[in-house]
């Protein structure tokens, strides 16, 4: 009789899955106390982007919305905790990567397993504006610096963000991300 382990069981929690090949093929799943979840090695994290978004009632945009999409090495999906700061900038001229006046900040939002979504994987963020209402026209420049919690960080930044779309329009990243 042999005993062979998987070598890759997705997000291992406290299960340990072994096949056991007898005169049948047996898959046995234990439950374990020493399987302990390793931080995954992030190598890569898509960034995917939205327009200011209306996630209430009225007809002004609420905020940003974006996913993230981290990787491990081998290209796979992983759902990685850290810690997002992100700035937000009027872009003066739609044709220019260029920042203008800084309209907001939002620092130290944690990321957890929680915010990804089972579906696809991604953790769907939504950043609030404070007071700021976004004039009809007015684009901007996102840049979103992700930490994760050994040190290890990522930066994004889009431009030409549509911060007040045409009412009417509601820019969604993935379907589902912005109720």
């Amino acid at each position: 009789m042999e005993l062979h382990r998987w070598d890759r069981v997705p997000e291992c929690g406290k299960m340990k899955r072994y096949i056991l090949l007898l005169t049948h093929l047996v898959v046995v799943t234990v439950i374990t106390s020493s399987c302990v979840s390793a931080p995954p090695d992030v190598t890569a994290i898509g960034f995917i982007l939205s327009a200011s978004v209306n996630w209430d009632d009225d007809l002004e945009p609420d905020g940003v919305a974006f996913a993230l999409r981290p990787q491990d090495a081998d290209g796979f999906m992983v759902k990685a905790e850290g810690n997002l700061n992100a700035k937000l900038w009027l872009q003066p001229d739609r044709f220019v990567e260029k920042k203008g006046e800084l309209i907001q900040e939002w620092n130290g939002i944690h990321v957890t397993r929680r915010d990804y979504s089972k579906r696809d994987l991604a953790a769907r963020i939504r950043l609030d504006y404070a007071d700021y209402k976004p004039a009809p026209g007015e684009r901007g420049i996102l840049e979103v610096i992700l930490t994760l919690p050994w040190g290890k960080s990522f930066t994004f930044s889009e431009s030409n963000i549509s911060l007040n779309p045409p009412q009417g329009m509601r820019e969604q990243l993935v379907p589902g991300c912005c109720p």
